[in-house]
């Protein structure tokens, strides 16, 4: 301190400073110094790549980048300095750029196993998955006792369809001592996706308990959890992750409402919507939107609606699905021609958005068919160069009523795929290569005109890419596949 008192334009003092308190675990001030010596020397490779590692260390990863840019122009030929930019680059969300940043630290020092982990990330997150598959598996044997190396390895052995390997890798990181509780959680967790996928439910409910322990919010509450017992005080049923998981298992909540009370926590634009659910329990379902000041309400205890199918030993994992009440989601009166609705893309904060979602451009075939009317079921229909009828402003009841009034749904793997099952309306989902469980064989049925029909949304067909790929080439052949089908609806007349 005297040092930078005595020089304070000097941003070595500055560093020095920094580095003496980020070393006594003084992480925000080293911050504000750190940031101050960058502010005096902006040119300093040694003021910029300090503050990016302090940044980094202070789980700010994303922030670090242009500093660690700065470091990786200065040092073009540095690996260890394009490494850091490029897993910067993937912590903010920038794949493309950080999976060239890395592979040319990888292609200067081939042996560093971290490196060949982020680009292996990268390629997973743009759907590139054998190259992905290729990375981790050379990160994997340059650091073989790497348990995060290795359930980043099984991530894309799952995704390629290697469920035998992957499960056994799985298996291997959790039973292994010395690792974290994370690392085990983590392994665990991918382990239920596995087991979900292949249908082995059971166990696939127990292993996907882990997922409490991956996430980093906090609980959502301080009650008890509920085992699942018959009682006749109130449980809190709330959901912790997206909107389409918690309907998908709002199908459990009947079964809860046989054994107690319910009061089911709602996110605010699920609200009015789940309010109009018919619940057929022997006990009342009261619905709350979430942040409600009184949120327990008289509960006692409380339990995520996605573990209910594990507390409550669901063996029917496809059974029941919500109804609604009527007149409020009855279709308008029909208009002339085919009426569709489609929604293309999904929440961009996602890791792998990029591989299920797609260019509006891509669907032009069948936007563009004569004789079809066609309702975007998303915001942003201004971007289209064909004709959409944009979405009306509302919460997700007012999407449920556009949507009964439609002929049908094509839709990517989101929350909206999820609505249009409830409501029971013909769907066509996209689902992308390596997709989430609930679209895999074991949850499918092949229908007599040999389509591929959802087991948990019967009137959903699963139009899945044939092979792994970035961009929008391995969309096309599911594209011409549904417009195929709505040109057969159109011929109909229906």
């Amino acid at each position: 301190r005297n040092a930078v008192r005595l020089r304070p334009l000097e941003s070595e003092r500055q560093v020095a400073l920094a580095a003496f308190l980020a070393r006594h675990g003084q992480m925000a001030e080293a911050l504000v110094v750190s940031r101050h010596a960058v502010a005096i020397a902006p040119h300093s490779i040694l003021a910029q790549n300090q503050h990016a590692l302090l940044l980094e260390r202070a789980d700010k990863l994303p922030e670090a980048t242009q500093f660690f840019g700065a470091v990786a122009q200065a040092l073009p030929d540095n690996a260890a300095a394009l490494a850091n930019y490029g897993a910067a680059l993937y912590a903010k969300g920038d794949f493309a750029e950080a999976r060239s940043i890395g592979q040319r630290s990888a292609d200067l020092q081939p042996e560093a196993a971290e490196t060949q982990n982020n680009v292996g990330l990268s390629n997973l997150a743009l759907g590139a998955l054998p190259e992905a598959m290729q990375a981790l598996e050379q990160a994997r044997k340059l650091a073989p006792h790497d348990a995060r190396i290795a359930t980043n390895y099984g991530t894309a052995l799952s995704d390629m369809g290697y469920y035998t390997q992957a499960e056994a890798l799985f298996r291997q990181v959790e039973a292994t001592p010395s690792i974290t509780a994370l690392e085990r959680a983590r392994a665990r967790f991918n382990l239920a996706t596995v087991l979900l996928t292949e249908g082995r439910f059971k166990e696939g409910w127990a292993c996907f308990e882990a997922r409490k322990n991956l996430q980093t919010g906090g609980a959502f509450t301080t009650l008890p959890a509920w085992q699942g017992q018959a009682q006749t005080q109130p449980v809190l049923l709330y959901a912790e992750q997206g909107l389409g998981d918690y309907l998908h298992f709002l199908r459990y909540v009947n079964a809860a409402a046989c054994r107690a009370p319910v009061v089911l926590v709602v996110p605010q634009v699920l609200c009015s919507l789940v309010a109009h659910i018919v619940f057929e329990g022997t006990y009342t379902v009261q619905v709350v939107a979430r942040g409600d000041a009184g949120h327990t309400h008289g509960a006692v205890s409380a339990c995520s609606v996605l573990s209910l199918p594990h507390i409550m030993g669901m063996s029917a994992p496809f059974a029941w699905l919500p109804r609604f009440k009527q007149p409020l989601l009855a279709p308008e009166k029909k208009q002339q021609g085919l009426r569709i609705g489609v929604c293309w893309s999904g929440n961009p904060t996602y890791r792998f958005d990029k591989r299920r979602s797609i260019e509006l451009t891509v669907l032009e075939p069948l936007c563009t068919l004569p004789g079809i009317t066609v309702q975007a079921l998303q915001p942003e229909a201004h971007k289209s160069p064909f004709t959409l009828t944009p979405l009306p402003q509302g919460d997700m009841l007012q999407t449920a009523r556009l949507i009964a009034t439609l002929d049908c749904v094509v839709s990517v793997d989101t929350a909206v795929v999820h609505l249009a099952g409830l409501l029971g309306k013909p769907t066509w989902l996209l689902n992308r290569f390596g997709g989430d469980w609930r679209w895999a064989k074991a949850s499918t049925k092949v229908g007599g005109q040999g389509q591929v029909m959802s087991l948990w949304y019967p009137h959903t067909h699963v139009i899945t890419q044939q092979k792994p790929g970035e961009g929008n080439a391995p969309w096309h052949e599911p594209v011409r596949q549904v417009t195929a089908a709505l040109c057969k609806l159109v011929k109909k007349g229906v």
